[in-house]
């Protein structure tokens, strides 16, 4: 009985907190037409960013909580961009349509 419920307490913690791992997202925070540079995020950085503006695309690792038009248009200062923030390891790169039609 006190072995599966120390495996239970693992188990829920690795799912809370994941395995000691942190997210990787493609890191091209100057612009490019096309990044394939994988970056480690920093504690902190739960999120990928991937903001398009004038046919470059910006992608970095970024804190969710910035992932809104305000600091973005701050931190940025373009004049028009689109962008998307996901929490899963390397999803701010191409997808899979951009992949085949450009």
């Amino acid at each position: 009985m006190m072995r599966s419920a120390v495996v239970f307490c693992l188990a829920v913690s690795f799912a809370v907190f994941g395995f000691g791992l942190s997210l990787q997202c493609y890191s091209c925070p100057e612009g490019s037409s096309s990044c394939d540079v994988k970056q480690q995020c920093s504690q902190g950085e739960d999120a990928c960013l991937k903001l398009k503006s004038d046919g470059l695309v910006y992608t970095e690792c970024i804190r969710y909580t910035d992932c809104s038009f305000s600091p973005l248009a701050v931190r940025y200062a373009l004049p028009k961009f689109t962008y998307t923030c996901c929490q899963t390891n390397l999803c701010n790169g191409k997808s899979f349509f951009e992949g085949l039609f450009g």
